[in-house]
């Protein structure tokens, strides 16, 4: 289990997770487009939370300093975006392999796959399912509105 998590209070409102492929393509004269897929599949998440006062948002401050920018790494849980417990078509999972952090997404059932496919012998994890990831700038931007509350963005990329 891993041990730096992100603060899960305060909990951020809305949640967005994307998945990335590399992909070229490119287009004949003829209208034929070829493509072909070069590096791996990763996952990006966007968190955002609601205004809050200083008090409410300075553990998650604190957190960010600490990440150093880039270079710091954690987890964030991602099981709060599924709609059922377990092996659900849709749901995120990892596997228990101490040293492979890939997140996937259930595609099938029956047996149960994986999107990425997974090719070890790790056993299959859905709740706490996880992503390991960093800030995807050095620099983090908070906002103070004319009330004095604070407004938090937060741009991550998967690290594994």
């Amino acid at each position: 289990m891993p041990l730096n998590f992100l603060p899960m209070s305060p909990a951020p409102a809305a949640v967005r997770i994307t998945s990335h492929r590399r992909t070229k393509s490119t287009q004949a004269a003829s209208g034929k487009i070829l493509t072909r897929q070069y590096g791996g599949q990763y996952f990006k998440m966007s968190l955002t939370y609601n205004l809050m006062r200083k008090d409410q948002a300075g553990p998650l401050l604190a957190f960010l300093q600490e990440q150093e920018g880039r270079f710091g790494i954690f987890f964030v849980p991602v099981d709060q975006l599924s709609g059922q417990a377990g092996e659900v078509v849709g749901n995120y999972a990892n596997f228990d392999e101490a040293l492979y952090h890939k997140l996937h997404m259930i595609t099938a059932t029956s047996p149960t796959a994986v999107n990425p496919p997974y090719n070890g012998t790790g056993v299959i994890q859905t709740d706490p399912a996880y992503m390991r990831c960093s800030l995807t700038s050095d620099t983090q931007n908070v906002s103070l509105d004319r009330k004095g509350l604070i407004k938090i963005s937060l741009n991550l990329v998967e690290r594994f």
